[in-house]
């Protein structure tokens, strides 16, 4: 996992097991964190799954998705001293105000302070204050976190708790045998763990759904490594490569005949990043995991899917906007 949005402090404290992961969770869900946590990792491997599973939602609040500012603001309100967890909720620090709510929320002194420079309709429709106090601390999950100016983002990383969450794929398919279905396609997965590029949930999810229907290429949905990557993997596994210097050598060689950046540095970079990630390997580790989990019941068909929207319809005429609430 790499990236100019991963901040350093969190690249520094990267965690490769559930388990850890699952223990920071727990620290903050019980209080036990007087600061702020920020994890952020790739996309699919369940990092915020746990967490919700897991939360005590008379404490906690939710805000995830395509929050602004505005209501972000109107919802702390509402969820005063509660703690608060920001999923995938990038479009919350896009804005200057979003930013500034972000920087409040994250406030190391207590109680924290919160304030909205405009009387907008808004708040006088939900009756919130332009200014209000709170204890809340925050939980970010996200997928990257750089915005605005550099000293923007320092400022919220100065005052977290940063980690980067990168499972290695032997963490992912552990994972994934509690809840998925298809032991084929799972089979495919374990047996190629040590060549299949950053592992993800949602590739078993696609896959199954490619090979329920016959789609006979339904394994390009685990991408196999490539570039710089694979070019340090066949390097590192030449037995003729008996010294380091021989092994930066034939990178070297090797990466300019594919016009790929070519220096020792680089070599070295994506040699530790594979072997943190247990991906030098000729063989992938011998699991024999079964999958424990059940196809979800999801409508299939245009019967089914009519049914379903004739039925949010009802419910919508009968008991209005507010009977999912």
């Amino acid at each position: 996992m790499r990236g100019h949005d991963i901040p350093q402090a969190a690249k520094n404290n990267t965690i490769r097991a559930y388990a850890d992961l699952h223990r920071k969770f727990d620290l903050f869900l019980n209080g036990q964190i007087t600061s702020n946590l920020l994890i952020i990792a790739r996309s699919g491997v369940g990092k915020s799954f746990y967490l919700k599973q897991n939360a005590d939602w008379r404490i906690t609040a939710l805000l995830e998705g395509n929050v602004k500012a505005l209501k972000t603001y109107i919802k702390l309100y509402q969820h005063r001293h509660k703690l608060i967890v920001l999923d995938d909720a990038e479009n919350l620090w896009e804005s200057k105000n979003g930013r500034v709510v972000l920087r409040e929320l994250t406030e190391t002194s207590y109680p924290k302070t919160m304030s909205w420079e405009s009387t907008a309709k808004e708040l006088t429709e939900t009756q919130t204050p332009t200014t209000y106090q709170t204890n809340s601390r925050a939980c970010i999950i996200c997928n990257s976190f750089r915005f605005g100016r550099t000293d923007e983002t320092a400022a919220i990383i100065d005052r977290c708790q940063c980690y980067c969450f990168n499972p290695t794929n032997e963490e992912v398919v552990r994972y994934v045998a509690e809840w998925f279905w298809d032991q084929i396609v799972f089979d495919y997965a374990t047996s190629n763990l040590h060549v299949i590029d950053n592992l993800s949930a949602r590739m078993f999810v696609r896959a199954w759904e490619r090979r329920i229907k016959q789609d006979e290429n339904w394994r390009n949905e685990f991408p196999l490594l490539s570039g710089i990557d694979a070019i340090v993997k066949q390097v590192c596994n030449d037995q003729n490569l008996t010294t380091a210097v021989d092994r930066v050598k034939e990178y070297e060689r090797i990466a300019k005949l594919n016009d790929l950046p070519a220096s020792r540095a680089t070599f070295m970079r994506h040699q530790k990043e594979l072997r943190e990630r247990g991906m030098l390997s000729l063989s992938p580790p011998d699991l024999k995991l079964l999958v424990k989990g059940r196809p979800p019941a999801i409508p299939m068909g245009i019967e089914a899917i009519l049914a379903e929207i004739e039925a949010a319809e009802l419910e919508q005429k009968y008991f209005g906007s507010n009977c999912f609430s």
